[in-house]
């Protein structure tokens, strides 16, 4: 897949991980259009970065969604590579007595069912180019899963087995299937958490050379290791990863 002359639009692209692969595409004289829910960090993406156009949009309303799909294929018709990047994590134990409906609603629908259908509505659409891709981030945490954040783990886990059967689904048609697996990412995220993080910009110039390489599963940084360990010895895999 070539990593030039692509029109992308990069899901949660207002900072961290998104912005920095809008950044980078942008650099190698891509169209980008990004979108997120906080408006002052759109605002500052497009201060930074004036080529970057930003449309506000929250991926876990439906009518969002609705409406982004729309002003992208009236305002960016060449639309050809789509970047599933939007990602919520919360750390809690079920455990604990209290409720934690929300918080549950708002991983599974951010993570996973939000982007899904984002995927659904805009595939006829890349279908209809010479050629397209679907690039969705997941987790070195789908393979080998923190005690400390149950949902999010299984709502990347969820979209991680997503790819595979997509990809499948998608044989012999213009479209491909990109899935970018992080080890531990510097960002606002992952703020007071863990060691040893990568930063965004090498992921996303790691990412960006496995997409033109036809990578189908991208694992940056520490996730070779992890799934090496994890299809050797998954059990000591996990005990690793279990608390964070």
């Amino acid at each position: 897949m070539k990593a030039q002359g692509n029109t992308v639009l990069v899901t949660g692209g207002g900072s961290g991980i998104g912005y920095a692969l809008a950044r980078a595409f942008s650099q190698r004289g891509n169209q980008i259009i990004v979108c997120g829910r906080n408006r002052e960090k759109l605002s500052a993406v497009h201060r930074e970065t004036p080529a970057i156009a930003v449309v506000p949009c929250d991926i876990s309303r439906d009518e969002d969604h609705r409406r982004l799909v729309a002003f992208v294929k009236k305002s960016y018709p060449d639309l050809n590579i789509l970047i599933n990047n939007a990602g919520i994590q919360r750390n809690y134990s079920f455990t604990d007595g209290e409720d934690h409906s929300f918080f549950i609603d708002e991983e599974l629908n951010v993570n996973f069912a939000a982007q899904v259908k984002l995927t659904d509505r805009f595939l006829p659409f890349l279908m209809q180019r010479p050629a397209a891709a679907i690039v969705n981030i997941t987790s070195a945490l789908a393979v080998a899963p923190k005690q400390s954040a149950p949902v999010y783990c299984a709502s990347k886990a969820a979209f991680h087995s997503f790819n595979k059967t997509l990809r499948w689904q998608l044989e012999g048609t213009s479209v491909k299937v990109f899935e970018i697996i992080p080890a531990l990412v510097d960002t606002d995220m992952t703020k007071g958490r863990g060691r040893g993080k990568i930063s965004p910009d090498a992921l996303a110039a790691e990412a960006l050379g496995g997409i033109e390489s036809d990578q189908e599963e991208i694992r940056i940084g520490k996730t070779k290791i992890l799934f090496a360990l994890h299809r050797l010895l998954p059990s000591l895999a996990e005990r690793v990863i279990r608390h964070g």
